[in-house]
């Protein structure tokens, strides 16, 4: 087989798809800010370094993303506009507010052994048998990214039996970044009621087996997707692809174990967005609550 002179190679070469010639190709990469307010930003920040440039060596993937890996995620929407991020971190909310720029069939959540869902908690011998006990009561509620939808969550469950809001309602609504500072004064008869999350539940009862056993649930959430990676809406590259790999496969490494933990999850799944439906179903009523509040005269 006679070979190509060089100057009719050169031309070939030039358009060779990038990857066919070892080319890196570029990621741009997001993640919001509001997904660490509850754990340690110098840890998470560390741990997310070291992933992405195990992704860098692995992967043969250019990663491009903040300085301070953690971002202000009203600055989202533009870059998704104008085709410079690729791929986004961010909350249920956040991804509500953007879907329009983001890929409508899938995208990557968090999986682990206790289900995300919300639940609302009094002491159990106060004779509270349903949500119209807690008039005029003290609530205390979860303040993380997890517990992003328990509030308007809550407002659903008050709407539906004919209740005021919960600014209203309850004589008191405080958030506590802590599960146990949410928790236990209502174990110990100092508040009414406490709205948290199932998963954070089980961790302080597992500490004090009494709480599960003195707390019971007036009213539990389906389950919760609160966060989420999503791609941008038509992108499309290899580096796309790998990305979902890396991510199926962060428990396998020890920076994706460490962000794992830091998150409470075990790891990341990419699913159908049809996994979003009894989420994004909870902020699109209760939206419909306040419009209708709004129109009022």
């Amino acid at each position: 087989m006679s070979r190509l002179p060089r100057r009719r190679l050169l031309p070939l070469l030039a358009a060779t798809p990038p990857l066919c010639r070892g080319w890196q190709e570029t990621l741009r990469l997001a993640i919001s800010e509001t997904l660490v307010r509850d754990v340690s930003l110098s840890d998470a920040r560390a741990a997310m370094v070291v992933w992405i440039r195990k992704i860098v060596r692995d992967l043969n993937i250019r990663v491009d993303y903040d300085p301070q890996v953690f971002e202000q995620p009203q600055a989202f929407a533009a870059r998704l506009k104008r085709g410079l991020v690729d791929t986004v971190a961010l909350t249920l909310p956040e991804y509500r507010r953007l879907s329009d720029w983001l890929d409508p069939q899938e995208v990557t959540i968090a999986s682990q052994r206790s289900k995300l869902t919300y639940t609302l908690l009094v002491r159990s011998g106060t004779g509270i048998s349903s949500i119209d006990g807690l008039r005029g009561g003290r609530l205390l509620m979860l303040d993380s990214p997890p517990a992003c939808l328990a509030e308007p969550w809550l407002e659903t469950i008050l709407h539906a039996r004919g209740l005021e809001s919960a600014q209203r309602f309850f004589g008191a609504v405080e958030r506590m970044k802590k599960p146990s500072q949410v928790i236990l004064p209502v174990f110990f008869g100092q508040a009414a009621a406490c709205l948290t999350t199932t998963p954070s539940f089980l961790t302080v009862s597992e500490l004090n087996p009494q709480v599960s056993r003195r707390l019971q649930p007036l009213a539990a959430s389906p389950e919760i997707v609160s966060s989420l990676y999503a791609f941008r809406r038509g992108w499309e590259s290899p580096a796309k692809s790998e990305l979902k790999r890396a991510m199926s496969n962060m428990a396998a490494t020890t920076s994706g174990r460490q962000i794992l933990t830091l998150f409470q999850c075990d790891d990341l799944v990419v699913k159908n967005t049809s996994c979003l439906r009894d989420s994004l179903a909870i902020l699109a009523q209760t939206e419909k609550i306040q419009a209708g509040k709004a129109e009022r005269p």
